[in-house]
C-alpha cells in the first residue's frame, strides 16, 4: 500500500510540473497539485510516524512550516527545469553552466533548511523519531527525483 501511494505521489508531482508548464492558469494549476501533493505526502508521513498524540501536538506545526519552507524552494527548482525546458533547443555553454550553478545553489538551500529544521525537530522530539521522519522525506524526495530524472533529457 505505501508503495502505491508513493508512486502516486511522484506520478501527480511530475503531472504537476508538467500541467504547470502548459497550462493556461498556470498558478493555480500548480497550487491544486501542491494541495493534493501535500495531503498525499501527510498521509504517507502519518503511517510511517506513528506519532503519540504528544508527539504529534510537536510534530505537525514543524512539520508544516518545514514543508511551506521547502516549498519556496521546489518553485525554485521548478523554474529552473522550466528554464532549461524552454531554452533545451538552443542552450549554450553560458546558459548550461549558469543553470547549474543556480541548481548547486538551490541543493544548498535545501541541505541547509533540512538541517536547521533537524535542530529544531530534536529539540521537540526524540532523536529516533526525528531520524524517522528525515529518513521518509528523504525517500519521498529521492522518488521525485528518481521520476524527475526519467522525465528531463539530458543536454544535446
Amino acid at each position: 500500500m505505501k508503495k502505491i501511494t508513493l508512486s502516486i505521489f511522484a506520478l501527480l508531482l511530475c503531472a504537476g510540473l508538467v500541467q504547470r508548464s502548459y497550462a493556461q492558469d498556470a498558478k493555480s494549476q500548480l497550487e491544486l497539485t501542491r494541495s493534493a501533493l501535500q495531503t498525499m505526502k501527510q498521509d504517507v508521513v502519518t503511517q510511517a510516524m506513528n506519532l503519540t498524540d504528544e508527539q504529534s501536538a510537536k510534530f505537525w506545526p514543524l512539520y508544516r512550516e518545514f514543508q511551506n519552507a521547502k516549498a519556496t524552494l521546489n518553485d525554485q527548482s521548478i523554474k529552473l527545469i522550466e528554464d532549461y525546458a524552454n531554452s533545451y533547443e538552443n542552450l549554450t555553454d553560458d546558459q548550461a553552466l549558469q543553470l547549474i550553478k543556480q541548481f548547486q545553489s538551490v541543493q544548498k538551500q535545501q541541505l541547509s533548511l533540512q538541517n536547521q529544521y533537524i535542530k529544531k525537530f530534536a529539540k521537540v522530539l526524540p532523536g529516533k523519531v526525528v531520524a524517522k521522519y528525515f529518513q521518509t522525506e528523504n525517500k519521498l524526495d529521492a522518488i521525485v527525483k528518481y521520476d524527475l530524472a526519467g522525465s528531463i533529457p539530458l543536454v544535446k
